[in-house]
């Protein structure tokens, strides 16, 4: 803006640029003004801020929005994303744009990333990765692109318009039955350690995360109470593993055991080779470790229904439904959040339940 004004010492008529608008810096966002009195002329006072304007187009701190690329946004938003998730979100997030989205992404300038191009990409993915997957790719760019619209660097956030393809595809129950569950865990105590059966039995009988069973140490298991108390988390950052925080608040919890498996741990403990109470309770406690002992028994016994580590703690879950607990008990149990999650989770169990309750009904008030 430009004001006209009379100067009080020589009472002459002069111009001033007022609070002129250059632009936003990228890289903090705030805006650029300036202010500036004393100019003879109105041109000189345009002459100025046009030439404000182009310093500050062409300066170190401004890029324009035509030659922005989808990595110059990424690497701002990282900056403010890493300080705001745990280190192991941070982590698999970053994995999925190094090998995922950056490959692909990086050099687009950022305003050519229109919708047609968006909607390619997520059905060119869905081809390979499965429905869960390409969402978190989709949902990871979406971020991204969410940062560069609140930049105003881009108007519309096309990611966000794209769509997901459904695959017609068989789902894999990634869970046991009871018979199959204790055919497993037989097949483990008669030919495997002592470690490996104990690991397992903790798995299927307590619903705990794998990462929880890695961080286990003699310490939280009380045998006059029969509990397990889990308030941490082993992550893997990279090659290496981490002792955290549970996944949430609620995941801190007091499990309570079987006599069975209670007896199964003293066991365990009493080995003439085990090394210290004060470590933790599996020795190897890799992640590696136990996928690869579990591929290691279904190749030693292939017709094992196969599951993954994560598929017993859906074994637990599952059969405490089939137990005839409430949602809410074993919303408790899992440590879940909020009782949604294990309400959605396990849909495909409330409603055979819900159509249990049906016909229990329909014979109670039959004639």
């Amino acid at each position: 803006m430009i004001k006209e004004y009379i100067n009080s010492k020589d009472n002459k008529k002069y111009y001033e640029v007022k609070n002129e608008y250059l632009g936003k810096n990228v890289y903090t966002g705030k805006e650029k003004r300036i202010s500036k009195k004393g100019f003879r002329t109105k041109r000189e006072a345009q002459n100025y801020i046009v030439k404000a304007k182009n310093e500050f187009l062409n300066g170190s701190n401004f890029l324009r929005s035509e030659n922005i690329t989808f990595g110059d946004v990424y690497k701002l938003w990282e900056e403010q994303h890493k300080t705001q998730v745990k280190e192991s979100s941070y982590h698999t997030i970053k994995t999925i744009l190094d090998k995922r989205i950056l490959p692909v992404f990086k050099e687009l300038k950022i305003i050519n990333i229109k919708l047609p191009y968006c909607q390619n990409f997520i059905n060119e993915v869905s081809k390979t990765y499965k429905k869960g997957y390409v969402t978190l790719i989709k949902g990871t760019i979406v971020q991204i692109l969410d940062y560069a619209v609140k930049m105003e660097i881009i108007p519309t956030n096309y990611m966000k318009l794209t769509k997901v393809p459904k695959k017609i595809e068989e789902k894999k129950k990634n869970y046991y039955t009871k018979k199959e569950l204790l055919q497993f865990l037989k097949i483990v105590k008669e030919n495997y350690s002592s470690e490996t059966y104990v690991a397992f039995r903790i798995l299927a009988f307590t619903g705990i995360r794998l990462g929880e069973l890695r961080a286990l140490t003699w310490k939280d298991i009380n045998f006059k109470k029969k509990t397990l108390t889990i308030s941490k988390n082993m992550m893997n950052i990279g090659s290496k593993s981490k002792i955290s925080t549970t996944k949430t608040k609620s995941s801190e919890r007091i499990i309570f055991l079987d006599d069975e498996t209670i007896k199964e741990l003293k066991s365990y403990r009493e080995l003439d080779n085990f090394i210290s109470i004060n470590n933790g309770i599996f020795i190897k406690n890799s992640r590696h470790y136990f996928n690869g002992m579990l591929l290691r028994i279904y190749r030693d016994f292939p017709k094992l229904k196969q599951i993954t580590p994560h598929g017993f703690r859906h074994t637990h879950a599952t059969l405490l439904f089939e137990s005839d607990l409430s949602a809410k008990e074993i919303q408790n149990r899992l440590g879940h959040k909020d009782i949604t999650t294990t309400l959605n989770t396990y849909t495909h169990i409330t409603d055979e339940k819900s159509k249990e309750t049906t016909e229990k009904f329909y014979k109670f008030m039959s004639i």
